[in-house]
């Protein structure tokens, strides 16, 4: 499957994501989720500006492939069934034909890919102005974060909206850094020396 996402990201204080959960999410149900990362130790994906991951949710585990665009990012999916252990290879007939195909036309090579580590989300979400609101609580590497995430499938209203939601609570419009992002940046900071988070 191949679909365009369109998301606004802020991350959050502690007290911001206490306000917001209390406001628009006392009654979501809580989801967890993890994301388990995937890269060649030449970082070849990171190298290509696309994202390679495995997300287990209620243990179904969907492969993502994302490869970001002028407005949103281009995501191909396809369910895998694998265990899921951190340092395991990943094997170029677990990758779903449609992920395989991308990698090929990066000149990746899938028999390079491992999994490097997992960041774990306990996730809330409500219908919010033609959108999906989502509140994210994000345990990795001895790390907890919080974020405000709002897909859409307008850009410009999506924008709009996002950034009004955040001037009347008083939340300032942070940097977006993806989850991924986070990740890597805590991996490279705590496997110094190591030849993978050097190059990072």
């Amino acid at each position: 499957m191949k679909e365009l996402e369109i998301e606004f990201k802020n991350m959050l204080s502690g007290e911001e994501y206490g306000r917001l959960q209390e406001k628009y999410f006392s009654k979501a149900q809580r989801i967890v989720q993890t994301n388990f990362y995937i890269d060649t130790p030449d970082l070849d994906m990171r190298q290509n500006r696309l994202l390679l991951r495995i997300r287990d949710t209620e243990g179904k585990q969907m492969m993502t492939l994302k490869e970001p665009t002028e407005k949103g990012v281009m995501e191909y999916h396809g369910e895998v069934p694998s265990d899921l252990n951190f340092d395991r290879n990943i094997r170029r007939d677990e990758l779903p034909e449609i992920i395989r195909g991308e990698l090929e036309r990066f000149n990746i090579d899938a028999t390079q890919l491992k999994i490097y580590g997992a960041l774990s989300t306990e996730r809330r979400e409500v219908p919010y102005e033609n959108g999906l609101l989502v509140l994210d609580r994000n345990t990795f590497l001895d790390e907890e974060d919080f974020e405000l995430e709002f897909e859409v499938d307008n850009y410009d209203k999506g924008e709009t909206h996002f950034l009004g939601l955040l001037e009347a609570h008083d939340i300032e419009r942070r940097e977006e850094i993806t989850k991924s992002q986070r990740f890597y940046n805590k991996l490279e900071s705590i496997r110094t020396g190591d030849n993978y988070a050097s190059t990072l």
